[in-house]
Parts: C-alpha cells; structure tokens; sequence
C-alpha cells in the first residue's frame, strides 16, 4: 500500500516528507512504544506507529530500516524528531488517532 493513502487513512499530517514519499510502498505495520520491541523486528517496507514522540523512536525506525514513523495521539513532533527524519530519509506524519484505532483503520484496509 502506498503512504499516501496510509496518510489518508489516518488523517495523518506529513511533518516531513522525503522527495517521492507519496509513492513509497508499505507492506507492513508495527505499532510499539517500547523501542527494544521494535529493535528486534524484522519487516520489510515497514510503518512504525509510536507514541513515543522522542528522537529515539526515530533513531530505532531508522536501524530497522522503516519507511515511516506516525507518531500517534496528537503528541507532539520535537524539531530533534524532524532532522533525524531528514537525515535518514524516512516520512514522519503524527494523528490524532492512538495506536490501536491507527492500527484497526490500517488493518481494514490493507486485508481488502
């Protein structure tokens, strides 16, 4: 599934954006708070949903090799977040949603 229908889905705001981030596929979903859950995942074309709004959520995505962070519960973006981003060349959006509700919307949508 493209990240911008992803985006759509979640009534996500991009806070950055890579050149192209629209077209980026996503084939699947981890949703974790807990760094270290998501240190020993193994997905390809992966979407992580946190809560965490730290450079660290950021820095963990980028060693797994995620193609985007969405930051979840209205919780805000630090600047810090957004130049890891960039440098790293993944998408960062948050939403209002939390976790859970972010990974149900997902779900439909990605088994029809």
């Amino acid at each position: 599934m493209d990240l911008i229908r992803i985006a759509d889905v979640l009534d996500a705001e991009l806070v950055h954006g890579p050149k192209g981030w629209e077209r980026i596929h996503i084939g699947s979903v981890f949703a974790s708070d807990l760094m270290s859950d998501v240190l020993m995942s193994d997905r390809d074309a992966m979407l992580l949903i946190t809560s965490l709004s730290t450079e660290q959520s950021i820095r963990s995505a980028g060693i797994v090799g995620a193609e985007a962070v969405v930051v979840a519960n209205s919780k805000t973006v630090t600047d810090g977040m957004v130049d890891l981003a960039r440098e790293q060349g993944l998408a960062l959006f948050r939403t209002k949603f939390p976790k859970y509700e972010s990974c149900v919307r997902l779900g439909r949508i990605m088994e029809g």
